[in-house]
């Protein structure tokens, strides 16, 4: 048996059904706790993890071998609850039995809750990228100003970018050269920490979808004006396979088998002079856009994991 957390209709879920033998089963978590239910049992009652499905029938968790954590929606709570302190009650005791439910699963996860929780953090991945020999752009994050002024000085007109730590729907920010306006509102940086980063010259943007102990780099050859942030351009850029040099292949690998993710999407850049310099990893990265470019069996790979329930970095 296999498991999928996502939701309806999720193209990146949709493309791997296909190539998928063993029974599946797609969960949203949005559905708990009002349309699935938890039925754990311990002690005297045996030890059993079933889940409830809103069509009546009963998923035996012990027998999911593998799990793929995709995307998840938050809970769907009781409109009666209102929203006072039984609505957050009720979310916290279903965010608790949820995860102990997860934690509890002895299967092949991609990825584990927990390793996903530590991996998306961008200021543990920039320092253990570094110590593995990756080459990384200059960093600070901070929510001091006169820090960043001191950074963004010793860089130059022009050195250095802006970036958000995680793209929301609600506030969405795109990753911009630090130019006149932003100065201008430096003081805001008090309000919440930001990421600067060096600015890395351009030749060649990768993604690197790894999955299970399999990497696929894709290159994006984009237009001057998305130099700085690649993925607005992608629709007009050249697309193509990519072989990564051993050195950094490996330091990729090493970075995926620490931070203990059986999937990612990486994110690099190849230098005018050939340097390649790791930007971030996604836990939970689109792949879509450059297998459907590149022809890469991504969907193939990801299906074939699942099947195996594991791969080896």
């Amino acid at each position: 048996m296999i498991l999928i957390l996502s939701f309806a209709d999720n193209a990146h879920v949709e493309r791997v059904l296909p190539h998928l033998h063993s029974p599946v089963e797609v969960i949203d978590v949005a559905d708990f706790p009002r349309r699935l239910g938890i039925l754990a049992y311990a002690g005297a009652s045996g030890d059993s993890l079933w889940l409830e499905l809103g069509d009546g029938r009963r998923l035996a968790l012990d027998e999911v071998r593998s799990v793929w954590n995709r995307r998840i929606r938050s809970f769907d709570l009781d409109p009666a609850l209102g929203d006072g302190t039984e609505r957050l009650f009720a979310w916290s005791e279903t965010q608790e039995a949820v995860l102990g439910l997860w934690y509890a699963l002895d299967s092949f996860w991609m990825n584990h809750p927990l390793a996903d929780e530590r991996a998306q953090r961008k200021l543990t991945q920039h320092r253990l990228a570094h110590r593995l020999g990756l080459e990384i752009p200059d960093t600070l994050i901070t929510n001091r100003p006169d820090a960043a002024a001191e950074f963004i000085a010793r860089h130059g007109d022009g050195g250095v970018v802006r970036k958000a730590f995680r793209n929301i729907v609600e506030a969405p920010r795109e990753t911009l050269k630090v130019g006149q306006d932003e100065m201008a509102r430096l003081e805001a940086v008090r309000l919440a920490p930001v990421i600067f980063q060096e600015y890395i010259p351009l030749a060649l943007d990768l993604r690197v979808t790894a999955v299970a102990g399999e990497m696929f780099a894709t290159a994006f050859r984009s237009e001057p004006q998305y130099e700085v942030d690649y993925r607005s351009g992608v629709g007009s850029a050249e697309v193509f396979p990519y072989t990564l040099p051993d050195e950094v292949e490996a330091g990729l690998r090493a970075l995926m088998r620490e931070l203990g993710l059986a999937y990612g999407a990486i994110d690099l850049r190849v230098t005018p002079e050939g340097r390649h310099v790791f930007f971030e990893v996604n836990p939970a990265g689109e792949y879509l856009f450059a297998s459907e470019r590149s022809g890469q069996p991504i969907p193939q790979a990801i299906a074939a994991a699942l099947e195996r329930g594991g791969g080896e970095w």
